[in-house]
This record gives structure tokens, C-alpha cells and sequence, in this order.
């Protein structure tokens, strides 16, 4: 579910701005700021790149059990969802400066104009439906240099957004649950 739900976010936010721009070719990527020996990817020239940092288990959303009614009256019961808060870094990386503050204006005004992006089963390629809420994480500079720092890469004029509520359920079968028919209670005497 992490991967399908950043993949529904990139296309929405690619195609905001391929239409606010009259753009053909992608403009989002999903994907590292720095590979492995330290070089910048090629992938990214000129892109804005969307980065998942770091993710926490959402402890405050309500988990409600995971019966499902079968066609045949019983139930399947799993465990409960695990709901996650992502933290994601939107980059612009362009070689012009000006394209840079413009492409990453841009994307705040997305997510300025929409706080929540609603992703459907088809969206996911899962039955899930989940709707994340977007909030800017705002960070000290100090901290900001220690997040470049620690990735080892040089910094690009960018924006860290919480992303809240992304449910991952394995959908596993924990057990079947036949179902209660009606009340058989004998009284006591």
C-alpha cells in the first residue's frame, strides 16, 4: 500500500502540473535523491522528485475488527489494519533555479488546494480505499540540514509533508466465524 499510495499521489501531482504547464513529458518522479555511491540519480534531472523518508504507526486512528460476511453466512476474521503516517520529501530538482522555486510553488499549491487525495481500489490495485490527508512538517533549518546531511546529499529547494492514514492490511485469514443464527438461552432456575 505504501508504494501504490505514493505511485496515485506522483500521477495526480504529474498531472496537475502537466496541465498547469502545457506539459507532454512526465514531470514527477518517485524515486531517491542520492544512489547508493553517492551520485545524484539521472533520473531526476529536471524533475520534481517525490522522496518517502521515514514512516510512523498512526496510534490515535481507531482500529475496528476486520470481520467480513462471506456469501455463504459466515465470516472471515484478520487482523486489524495498521494505519501509518508517511514523511515525504517533494524535491525540485532543475538545473534552472527559476524552474526550481516554480515547479515546487506549484506542488504546494496542489496540496495547498488539495489536503486530502482520495485513493480508490482501482487507484491501488488493492480493496482498499483510504483517503490521505497532506500536512507541511515543518522543520528547523537545523534539522533540515541534518535530514540532507544524513541522506548525503546537497540540498534542493523542497517540502516535507505528512502524509496521514495509509492503512496496509495483509488481508491474511486469521479464522472463519460461523454465523449466530438466534438466541438458544435455556433460563436458569
Amino acid at each position: 500500500m505504501l508504494n501504490d499510495s505514493l505511485i496515485a499521489v506522483k500521477r495526480k501531482l504529474q498531472q496537475n502540473l502537466q496541465n498547469r504547464y502545457s506539459l507532454d513529458d512526465d514531470i514527477v518522479v518517485l524515486n531517491q535523491l542520492v544512489e547508493q555511491d553517492g551520485s545524484v540519480p539521472q533520473k531526476n534531472k529536471n524533475k520534481m522528485v517525490i522522496t518517502l523518508l521515514n514512516l510512523s504507526q498512526e496510534t490515535t486512528k481507531q482500529y475496528i475488527n476486520s470481520n467480513k460476511k462471506q456469501l455463504d453466512s459466515t465470516f472471515i476474521k484478520t487482523n486489524p489494519a495498521l494505519t501509518f503516517n508517511l514523511y515525504v520529501l517533494f524535491t525540485a530538482c532543475f538545473d534552472d533555479y527559476e524552474e526550481t522555486l516554480k515547479f515546487l510553488n506549484s506542488t504546494i499549491a496542489f496540496f495547498q488546494a488539495n489536503q486530502s487525495v482520495s485513493l480508490s481500489s482501482s487507484q491501488t490495485g488493492t480493496e482498499q480505499f483510504n483517503t490521505l490527508r497532506f500536512e507541511i512538517e515543518n522543520a528547523s533549518h537545523h534539522e533540515m540540514h541534518n535530514l540532507w546531511s544524513a541522506m548525503g546529499a546537497k540540498y534542493r529547494p523542497s517540502i516535507l509533508y505528512k502524509v496521514r492514514y495509509v492503512t496496509i492490511q495483509s488481508g491474511e485469514l486469521q479464522k472463519i466465524v460461523p454465523q449466530v443464527d438466534g438466541t438458544d438461552v435455556k433460563a436458569a432456575v
